[in-house]
């Protein structure tokens, strides 16, 4: 996928960039998880070109795996574990109460699970990289 957006800081070999919205974001399936950071503003972080520069108006390319692999970890895993959760709480004691806290404790133990891969992956070379500069 390539997204177009303005690099609005330069850390090391890492670039911040303010993705544009497009026309079509409105209708797309996870415009409501972009508006989780603010009214019409979306951020990503991307390796950087030699040359990119605070300011500069970019093209990003984003693996597609990366975006699956990342939404699937991030929601899909956690109601997973609680479900799970919460049936095997149902399993061995009935009452909503015991598997509520059952799968409360599965859903926060993967949580902590997600936070230790995400450190892991930290030092990882990043899926997403700046393919070209279109103005500075």
């Amino acid at each position: 996928m390539i997204e177009v957006g303005e690099v609005v800081e330069v850390k090391g070999n890492i670039a911040r960039i303010k993705l544009e919205l497009k026309k079509n974001c409105s209708s797309c399936s996870m415009a409501d998880f972009c508006e989780l950071v603010g009214k019409g503003e979306r951020y990503i972080e991307a390796e950087k070109m030699p040359s990119t520069r605070v300011g500069d108006k970019v093209k990003v390319e984003i693996e597609g795996g990366y975006l699956l692999r990342g939404t699937t970890l991030l929601f899909l895993l956690p109601a997973f574990s609680f479900l799970i959760g919460a049936a095997i709480g149902q399993m061995f004691m009935e009452g909503i109460v015991f598997s509520f806290l059952l799968g409360a404790a599965f859903l926060a133990f993967t949580f902590f699970l997600l936070h230790l891969y995400d450190k892991k992956l930290a030092g990882r070379k990043s899926k997403v990289r700046i393919v070209a500069t279109l103005s500075g």
